[in-house]
């Protein structure tokens, strides 16, 4: 299966609902459109997926994301990363070998996983840009399929990188048309989440039985109308919950 799409407000969350519930393995390109010119955003980004899990992000073509990433933390010295290329063995993540040899700490190479899933939160805030999915079967070369030199040898279902991200999303004002309305109730679609959830998401969750209104769900947990409507709207776009009109 191949997804090509334009990015709009939360196209994203959808599709990386679909890879966590059917998981999908596969590789996700993203070209991005920032019209901030002091944009951190490169124009580039690939995603890997494993069985559901997100296994490696990367803003770089040519498979030297993560060595670059290890080279700007001063982790290794340039002589060393020169040499990751050929010193690897193939079908080993570059992040486990270092491990193995005692090149890289465990909590260097999960602090390292963290800054790649960093560069995958900020594609969620996107308003423009195109993406395009392929399911690993569709990929001819096997270092398309699996990118070993850019894997820390962490991983992290999908649906929980993508609830991490909508809850970093700062300004949810411009998304205000999406948002259930207060005198809606909401229902769940699921028995249980596959995500752990915080605090405020799980008293919604309890209360999401479609007969009781976000207003009444605000009152009852102490929170203004807002927070309970874009707390409930990311538990809407990852399939969660679904708006009942009361």
């Amino acid at each position: 299966m191949t997804i090509r799409s334009r990015l709009e407000p939360f196209s994203l969350p959808g599709l990386f609902q679909v890879i966590d519930g059917r998981n999908k393995s596969g590789r996700l390109i993203v070209k991005t459109q920032s019209a901030n010119p002091t944009s951190q955003l490169k124009a580039i980004y690939l995603v890997w997926f494993q069985d559901g899990y997100i296994i490696a992000v990367s803003d770089r073509l040519n498979y030297r994301g993560l060595i670059e990433l290890i080279e700007r933390l001063n982790y290794l010295s340039p002589v060393i990363t020169q040499k990751l290329r050929t010193l690897c063995p193939p079908g080993v993540p570059l992040g486990v070998y270092l491990s193995r040899n005692k090149l890289l700490t465990k909590e260097k190479l999960n602090f390292i996983f963290q800054l790649q899933l960093h560069q995958l939160y900020n594609l969620f805030q996107l308003e423009s840009g195109q993406f395009q999915f392929d399911e690993s079967f569709e990929l001819k070369d096997k270092l398309f399929t699996i990118p070993w030199l850019e894997m820390t040898g962490h991983r992290i279902r999908t649906i929980q990188a993508a609830i991490h991200a909508l809850r970093l999303a700062e300004n949810w004002s411009k998304f205000q048309d999406y948002l259930p309305a207060a005198t809606s109730g909401i229902r769940s679609l699921v028995k249980q989440p596959r995500v752990k959830l915080l605090s405020l998401e799980r008293a919604i969750w309890n209360q999401a039985d479609g007969n009781t209104s976000l207003n009444e769900i605000a009152l009852n947990n102490q929170q203004s109308i807002q927070t309970i409507q874009v707390t409930a709207l990311r538990l809407i776009l990852l399939g969660l919950l679904e708006e009942t009109f009361i």
